[in-house]
């Protein structure tokens, strides 16, 4: 359940210390603490727990800074196919490189399962992400008028090809 106690993690002067590791139930409090800073439209911790325990495609990862959880992301593998579903950096975080680190994790784990592409829909107005995005070789592919319905956004289809030749 989460608190609204949730740890605030001080960012660092010089590049945080950083592990990334398979996301545990017990990290929830946290995740969900981030997703609710970072969204307007938040995955529940029932969502999270789900994808833990239940998903079977589900790869849910954190990156943590001496131990203290700064981001998360999910993503589902499927045969030659990957979904990046959620993705997100503590805010006092971002800009030092973290996100950058956990996407090219992300991009490693992808590429030893042998599969082809990653895809993600990101919102048109999140120019940071889709900035990190692209820095990672990501292209964008088209629009989904209307996708996010809270704030009435369109969501950016972005994909990154894995195949040589």
């Amino acid at each position: 359940m989460l608190t609204s106690t949730a740890p605030v993690v001080e960012p660092t002067k010089r590049m945080p210390s950083l592990e990334i590791r398979r996301m545990l139930l017990s990290d929830l409090d946290r995740v969900v603490y981030l997703e609710k800073e970072s969204f307007p439209d938040p995955w529940s911790e029932q969502n999270f727990t789900y994808e833990i325990v239940e998903n079977q495609f589900s790869q849910p990862y954190v990156v943590t800074n001496n131990g203290h959880v700064i981001g998360y992301s999910v993503h589902w593998c499927f045969d030659i196919e990957a979904h990046l579903a959620n993705f997100a950096v503590d805010e006092s975080f971002r800009r030092q490189n973290v996100g950058s680190y956990l996407l090219g994790f992300l991009i490693s784990d992808i590429l030893r399962k042998n599969i082809h592409s990653i895809y993600l829909e990101i919102r048109a107005s999140n120019e940071a992400a889709r900035n990190l995005y692209k820095k990672h070789g990501f292209r964008e592919d088209g629009v989904r008028k209307h996708y996010y319905l809270k704030e009435k956004d369109d969501a950016i289809l972005m994909s990154l090809s894995l195949k040589e030749g």
